[in-house]
């Protein structure tokens, strides 16, 4: 039995930790130990700065690896591909990957146990409006989950979705192409799932 299937079998926390158990844990409490001291620090000017950089590193992540490069729900030219995927980049540095983390966390654990489910989903995936807030579209899960294609996760008209707005005005001034969306079609078949 590989390592690997030990450390599986034995669960997270009841098993023999290695160095580098301890390693990722040590760096993730000193990570939560800096975010908590920075609080008692007030500067403006580098709270603003962090609210700016964690939006372009976080429309990275969502809009460059998650919508672009693994959905292929649009393209853009190759050049700003690669500006918006550098951006993404940049999220795991620092507090930046702090806050990627926790939001990754959020759309992958709490979008699975709490919210709406306007589509029936071979999962459990949910629609959650404050996930949906802070991680800039990415808390409407279950309609990604019914069409993972699609740029738009906020489908709805009041379901606020950061990314799918920028997607749309990178089209409007034609930077981006073959923007994919659910068709009506695709729609009343999953409709149709839940009656």
């Amino acid at each position: 039995m590989s390592e690997l299937q030990k450390k599986r079998n034995g669960g997270f926390w009841f098993r023999e930790w290695d160095r580098v158990d301890v390693t990722h844990l040590s760096l993730s409490i000193g990570k939560h130990v800096l975010a908590v001291c920075a609080l008692f620090v007030p500067n403006w000017r580098a709270f603003w700065v962090a609210v700016a950089l964690s939006y372009l590193t976080g429309m990275g992540v969502t809009l460059g690896y998650h919508r672009l490069l693994t959905h292929r729900s649009f393209k853009v030219p190759k050049w700003l591909e690669y500006i918006i995927v550098y951006c993404g980049l940049q999220a795991s540095q620092g507090m930046g990957e702090m806050l990627s983390n926790h939001f990754t966390f959020f759309v992958n654990s709490v979008c699975h146990t709490w919210g709406e489910r306007p589509w029936n989903t071979r999962d459990t995936s949910t629609n959650n409006w404050w996930v949906a807030l802070l991680s800039l579209g990415e808390g409407w899960h279950n309609n990604h989950h019914a069409f993972p294609s699609s740029a738009c996760h906020g489908i709805e008209w009041w379901q606020l979705d950061l990314t799918w707005e920028l997607i749309k005005f990178l089209e409007m001034v034609g930077l981006a192409k073959d923007v994919n969306l659910p068709t009506e079609a695709e729609k009343e078949t999953m409709a149709l799932c839940t009656n």
